[in-house]
């Protein structure tokens, strides 16, 4: 019977998340609507959600909490020191990662949209939503940390 409960509310809140992210392509669709602004916001959103789904919830936890689990058995300071190895590790990378980026953002645009350099307006645009977009990256995927030690 608990099995049974577990996935009834895993269900509804995941019919609710989808119902949700319906509602925000609508909600996207009225107010950008098929305009170069959707276009770029779009592209904007592509480069952290490419690299939010290695970092924060793909490979990064696939490796981090088998890894994390090992070491919290040994022993709360071991857990706790592996943590903050870890998490040290992540940020000074991913910072790296957001600066590289932010400075190279008009080449990586480029390489993801390369029709959008025939528009200044669009490519700008887009580049410059990328730009603050980007960091994005760097507090989901802190965030994806302390929910895999919470796992």
């Amino acid at each position: 019977m608990n099995l049974l409960s577990s996935a009834s509310v895993f269900s509804f809140y995941t019919l609710i998340s989808r119902l949700l992210g319906y509602v925000r392509d609508i909600l996207i669709a009225v107010t950008l609507g098929a305009s170069i602004y959707a276009d770029a916001f779009f592209i904007a959103f592509r480069l952290p959600n490419t690299f939010r789904r290695l970092f924060a919830e793909g490979t990064f936890n696939a490796a981090f909490i088998p890894s994390y689990t090992a070491e919290k058995i040994k022993g709360n300071k071991e857990g706790k020191a592996f943590a903050d190895e870890v998490i040290t590790l992540l940020t000074i990378i991913l910072l790296l990662i957001v600066l590289i980026v932010e400075i190279f953002t008009p080449y990586l645009v480029y390489l993801i949209a390369p029709g959008f350099f025939d528009s200044d307006e669009k490519f700008n645009l887009a580049v410059e939503l990328t730009r603050v977009t980007f960091p994005f990256l760097l507090f989901i995927s802190l965030s994806s940390f302390f929910s895999g030690i919470l796992n």
